[in-house]
Parts: structure tokens; sequence; C-alpha cells
């Protein structure tokens, strides 16, 4: 199995390593690559670089470890698009991107770099792909990366979600950690508003919802697919492993 790990926060993100370990407890047999960009490129999932991609220049700092001077999107379709560069052989079976420092719910996942390269592994690749995010409750804390949840406490969730997650072929799987020690984890709509853009005072109180629910203290996982019409054409990844990734959450009704 071979997994492409991505972020828009650079190579020396704290949430970057916890999403590396976990992925590695995950999947210990597994063929990882990280890929980042040199520099931190956050809010840009929706930009890319006008230029060829045979014109970035990949450079390997680390054994499967790559960095580029480029936008994420540019890292979607540079791994997914041409993953001879990253690969001895076969193409990616699984993104994951993050762990993002500062949380990306309701209307953020429409400009945010983490939910946006997993969005475009999802909907235009046919990958499966997840997005994780960790909220922080003030700027400062955002800027360094650290939180009051433990690295060890992100590790064990991701590394259960990963073994026992459903297969995400076409959709994408958008988590975000809360600041505090989880109460626990739901699977979540997202809400029509954010935490810091509420439409209504009763918008930050309705159940269910992403935004209210993290408030609240659970780590919050939302479905999010993208309808094309008509469908891009993109070959879809259909190798067994990735057909085979787990089924614990199908009881979702998406």
């Amino acid at each position: 199995m071979n997994i492409l790990i991505a972020n828009d926060d650079g190579p020396g993100s704290e949430g970057l390593n916890a999403l590396q370990a976990a992925t590695k407890l995950a999947y210990p047999d597994a063929t990882i690559v990280t890929f980042v960009p040199r520099t931190s490129m956050g809010g840009q999932g929706l930009s890319v670089t006008p230029q060829r991609l045979d014109d970035f220049v990949v450079e390997a700092v680390a054994p499967h470890f790559y960095v580029c001077d480029a936008r994420p999107a540019d890292l979607i379709y540079l791994a997914l698009g041409e993953p001879e560069r990253f690969l001895n052989k076969g193409s990616f079976d699984l993104v994951l991107t993050g762990i993002n420092h500062g949380e990306n719910i309701g209307m953020d996942v429409f400009h945010s770099g983490t939910v946006g390269m997993a969005m475009l592994a999802s909907t235009f690749f046919g990958t499966a792909a997840v997005a994780f995010s960790q909220q922080c409750d003030h700027q400062e804390e955002m800027n360094s990366g650290k939180n009051s949840m433990q690295p060890n406490d992100k590790i064990a969730f991701i590394r259960t979600f990963l073994r026992n997650g459903p297969r995400a072929t076409g959709l994408c799987w958008n988590v975000n950690f809360p600041a505090s020690n989880p109460k626990g984890w739901k699977v979540c709509s997202v809400a029509y508003h954010s935490r810091f853009r509420p439409f209504k005072a009763v918008d930050r109180k309705k159940e269910g919802c992403d935004v209210t629910e993290l408030e609240r203290g659970f780590i919050v996982v939302s479905p999010l697919c993208l309808n094309v019409v008509p469908p891009l054409i993109h070959p879809p990844n259909t190798s067994a492993d990735s057909v085979r990734w787990a089924c614990e959450l199908d009881r979702v009704r998406l």
C-alpha cells in the first residue's frame, strides 16, 4: 500500500510529526511518502502555480520525504499525477493531509488548504483522502502549534480511525480535534457557518454540526463530497488495498 502525507504548514509542523507517527503505526508495511511545501502556504487549497508539472523542482530531504516550492494543490497534482517521481511502482492508495494548526469546520472547509488537498485527491483522482486539523483557542497557540490535547492522544485516534474507517474513494473525510482532551468523537454534518462567522446566535447551538460539537469538546468527523456534472474522468484508484480500507463507519448515511 502507498500512502501520501501532505500539508500546507511546511516540514517543521508539529502536526505533521503526529500524523506521520500515527500512519506508521496504522500501516507498518506501507510505503509512506511525505510531500510538503518548503514554507507554510496555509489557506491556498484552491490555488495552483501557473507552470507545468515537469517544471517543479522536487527535493528529497530524507528517505520518502520531499519538499517543493509549490502551493498545496500543486502537491496533489504532482504526487498523484506523476507518482513515478515518488514511488518505485504503483500509485497512491490513500492521501492524508495535516494535522493543520487551526480547525477547519463549517464554511472554512471551502478555503482550507488542508481540506482542499484532500478534496482534490478524492474528487479528481478518486483516491481515498482524510484531512486532519487541530482546534486552537488563541492565535498564539495557532502560531506555535501548542495545545492541551497531547500528541499521543491524536496518534491513538488517527491510528484507530485509519485502521477502522470507511473506504473513501471519491469521498474525503474531514477530522477536527478539539483544543482540550476529547470527550469522544462524533460524525457530524458541516455547519453553514463557522466558529468566527455565525449567521445567528442560535447557529452556535445547533446540535449535530461540526462547529457545535467541536466547541463541546468532541473530535468531529465529517464526510465531504464534491459532485461534478458530468463526472471527472481521471481514472480512479481501485487497488485492492484501497478497496479493503475498513468499513466501521458504513452506518453513516451520506
